[in-house]
């Protein structure tokens, strides 16, 4: 043990983690319903205010729900909700309820609430364990876009197929490309799964959509994979800087699918 230092343990667990269902039956802001199926579950997790003492009416913490230890979905302020006793007085705990894409075969997840990002962990939730129980096939392509530190950034992911079709917010459920998962205020993840087997070649493309008031750069960064592998060359890396806002895309890549 010469040179190494024993760590402190983990607090008691205090989050609460629960699956709530999938998304299925879920609709737009315009009635229309979201193409989500099991690849797509709805997490609710409860935590307790990293400092109840400062402004208890605002949520002070960090939250990351972790997917297989290593990929976290950071939670933004807006996705937190606070908790009210049944008198209607607020409480220490808050609320969120996250959509988290799964992959296939085993999925684990668990929440993680730090007082700031990187921070030392303050509590933690026991871990959920999830199969996603279907074949290569039923994904031929599956992309995201993530832009962690960067609350207030809104970029929108987009597929374009080689017949000109378009997936993204503006239209979620176009040629066999569904939106699984959007993001408008927050760190992302944002999920486009191509579920056409066809021969086709898609451009994957990112756009700056809304500052939300951000005037630093955002760093973001693109996943591929394709039957469930991620491409070597994944993640594709970029740096929107504020004047990108409503400006060209940036074209991450040109890929073809062979059945």
């Amino acid at each position: 043990m010469n040179g190494c230092e024993l760590a402190e343990p983990l607090p008691n667990p205090m989050a609460d983690i629960e699956i709530i269902g999938y998304a299925s039956g879920l609709l737009y802001p315009d009635g229309s319903t979201i193409p989500y199926d099991d690849r797509v579950v709805i997490v609710h997790g409860t935590v307790n205010d990293t400092d109840p003492l400062n402004t208890p009416d605002y949520w002070e913490g960090y939250v990351e729900i972790v997917r297989n230890k290593t990929e976290p979905y950071t939670l933004s302020d807006h996705e937190m909700q606070q908790v009210f006793d049944d008198s209607g007085e607020p409480t220490t705990r808050w609320e969120f309820f996250r959509r988290v894409r799964l992959f296939n075969s085993w999925n684990t997840l668990e929440i993680y609430v730090r007082a700031f990002p990187g921070g030392t962990v303050l509590e933690y939730s026991p871990v959920v364990n999830l199969s996603g129980d279907w074949g290569p096939s039923r994904d031929p392509i599956m992309c995201s876009v993530e832009w962690p530190g960067s609350n207030f950034a809104n970029l929108n992911l987009h597929t374009i197929d080689d017949l000109g079709n378009d997936c993204s917010e503006d239209d979620p459920n176009i040629g066999g490309m569904i939106l699984d998962i959007p993001d408008s205020f927050g760190y992302g993840p944002e999920y486009i799964t191509i579920t056409n087997t066809r021969k086709a070649t898609y451009q994957i493309q990112v756009e700056y959509a809304s500052s939300n008031g951000l005037d630093s750069p955002v760093n973001c960064k693109v996943h591929l994979y394709i039957r469930g592998g991620e491409l070597p060359q994944s993640p594709y890396r970029h740096t929107f800087q504020p004047e990108d806002v409503g400006g060209d895309p940036w074209e991450v890549t040109e890929v073809t699918y062979y059945p």
